[in-house]
């Protein structure tokens, strides 16, 4: 039993729930995904009249391989805990689960080596530490839906939701990943805005009412499964989750056939009838209502026995991984981990990841209890966001530099700023003493440039001068500070930023934009300067060495030198 047990059987039961949930997802899943596509007389005529009732063993790693559902769940997980972790209770958690959604793209779109491989600046919008787990880089016949809605949301769109659906799906990817919401939530948050919650996260990608709504029941027979108020069977809880759907969802035209939906499982689950011959009158579990009654029929049919009702979930020519894993997902908070047979146990695909997660949604319900459970690996995974703390490289400290001297001699940096006009084809003071010492080919390059709008940055070679590139700015005049200029001359110093990290440059000087005929005040200009590149490299730690600003005469030089120090 996990070290986080200290003392007493309620918190003992709580965490053997918790865990049989998420592994009885898995397991469920894995016994299921290799008969998803096959018809019910090809998997009686391989597995026998009983279809398949142990894993059928990858021959390359000798486990029983999980699905998209599991990974998928595991990485809802991972995002709901990092938002308990930053203590963001302004975002809702399928904020968070849809960012960790687009680092489980990233494991369908690229191997491990590949990301691992990638520039520190391409990795900073990840947020899972499930991207240091290797095999979760595999594709499993993945929902397209979701590949589709999570690549749209890569290209610039937007992440789907209730109200603003991005499509009409209900299919069965948005039900199959949600349990992880009702591990965590413990009593802290009413089951109406949990069951609302759990309808989010589906709609991230499956915007029919019926997929979302299926989602939002399975999310509220597990919490009152794990975290009961009262003593309630659990056919008790099903009929519960029908009546808080038609509440929360009071006036949606779908509503009335997930309600006689579960009705129906719930008559057919107490005949005596062939399991196969009831399933069949709920679906076959592609679209979500269906995994949903499917799951609730094996549920309750078999609710003190974990093994039967899975074998029975995925033994139909319909989405068997699904309805296994949702079907697991409930039978296993219902008996528990510790009433699981040891035959699942064994040799199931990432099994020690399932529960390492597992444990900490429990640990994140009963933190006051536990607030020792390996604090600086939890700071590590949903903080640091690395399953190890010797995979946190901390970024090196990045040096803000201010000297005195002429910015075109050598400062030991990749790119030098000039202070231009709109025109980019040169002027007075820093802009002239830069194209004089670069020489023609300088202005020729800004002449193919067609300008530039002040606050913007574009770059050249350096030709002549001793660096690498000029990155190009044209500051703001000084008008009195009502045409807002204090904003012209930030998005100065944040383009240069941007377009020296996105070019991989990692040193950088500045002269003092606008300070000279433009005419804005040294001491505001040096504050805005310092203060928006240090909030820049905060945002984009690791990506830049040096930034330096050159200054030409001794007040310009105490100003930034002050600025710099505060």
């Amino acid at each position: 039993m996990s070290n986080i047990l200290k003392n007493g059987n309620e918190k003992e039961k709580y965490l053997d729930s918790i865990r049989g949930s998420l592994f009885g997802g898995a397991v469920g899943d894995a016994l299921g995904y290799p008969i998803e596509f096959m018809s019910e007389d090809r998997i009686f005529s391989i597995y026998g009249r009983q279809g398949i009732q142990e894993y059928a063993l990858d021959s390359s790693s000798g486990k029983a391989l999980i699905s998209d559902d599991t990974q998928m769940s595991l990485f809802t997980a991972d995002g709901i805990l990092v938002a308990d972790a930053l203590g963001d209770l302004s975002s809702a958690s399928h904020a968070y689960a849809a960012k960790a959604y687009m680092d489980w793209l990233i494991t369908q779109e690229q191997s491990f080596g590949q990301f691992q491989d990638q520039p520190q600046r391409l990795k900073k919008e990840s947020i899972s530490w499930l991207l240091d787990v290797p095999e979760l880089y595999s594709r499993r016949a993945p929902g397209m839906t979701c590949i589709s809605a999570l690549s749209r949301k890569k290209s610039g769109g937007a992440f789907g939701s209730i109200d603003n659906p991005l499509n009409d799906s209900k299919g069965c990817g948005g039900i199959m990943r949600v349990a992880p919401l009702a591990l965590r939530h413990g009593n802290r948050d009413s089951l109406d805005s949990l069951d609302k919650e759990g309808a989010q996260i589906a709609a991230i990608t499956h915007g029919h009412p019926l997929g979302y709504m299926s989602a939002s029941a399975l999310v509220h027979i597990i919490s009152r499964i794990v975290y009961p108020r009262q003593q309630m069977s659990l056919k008790e809880i099903v009929l519960e989750a029908r009546d808080a759907m038609a509440r929360v969802f009071a006036g949606e035209s779908y509503l009335g056939t997930l309600v006689r939906l579960i009705d129906l499982s719930v008559a057919l689950s107490e005949n005596h009838d062939d399991d196969l011959a009831n399933i069949h009158q709920l679906g076959e579990g592609w679209v979500a209502e269906e995994t949903l009654a499917i799951s609730i029929y094996c549920s309750l049919r078999y609710q003190n026995n974990f093994s039967a009702g899975i074998m029975v979930a995925v033994n139909h020519k319909g989405d068997s991984d699904s309805t296994g894993a949702v079907t697991g997902n409930i039978l296993g908070a219902l008996c528990g981990y510790s009433a699981i047979e040891e035959k699942w146990k064994e040799n199931l695909e990432l099994s020690d990841v399932i529960l390492e997660m597992a444990d900490d949604l429990f640990y994140v319900c009963h933190a006051d209890e536990y607030g020792d459970y390996e604090y600086d690996r939890w700071i590590c995974k949903y903080v640091k966001m690395r399953r190890k703390p010797d995979l946190v490289k901390e970024a090196p400290q990045t040096q803000f530099i201010a000297v005195k001297g002429d910015i075109t001699k050598n400062h030991n940096v990749t790119a030098i700023v000039n202070a231009a006009n709109t025109s980019l084809l040169g002027g007075g003071g820093v802009d002239g003493a830069i194209h004089r010492t670069a020489g023609p080919e300088l202005l020729e390059e800004c002449r193919h440039l067609s300008g530039c709008e002040t606050g913007k940055a574009k770059m050249t070679k350096a030709y002549k001068l001793p660096c690498d590139y000029v990155i190009h700015t044209p500051g703001p005049v000084w008008r009195g500070g009502q045409k807002k200029e204090r904003e012209r001359l930030a998005s100065c110093y944040r383009s240069c930023l941007e377009l020296a990290v996105k070019n991989g440059i990692r040193s950088i000087a500045f002269p003092s934009i606008s300070t000279g005929i433009y005419g804005f005040p040294i001491d505001e200009a040096a504050k805005i300067a310092v203060e928006t590149s240090k909030a820049f490299v905060s945002e984009h730690p690791g990506e830049l060495d040096v930034v330096k600003w050159v200054l030409f005469d001794d007040i310009t030089f105490a100003a930034y030198k002050d600025a710099i120090e505060k």
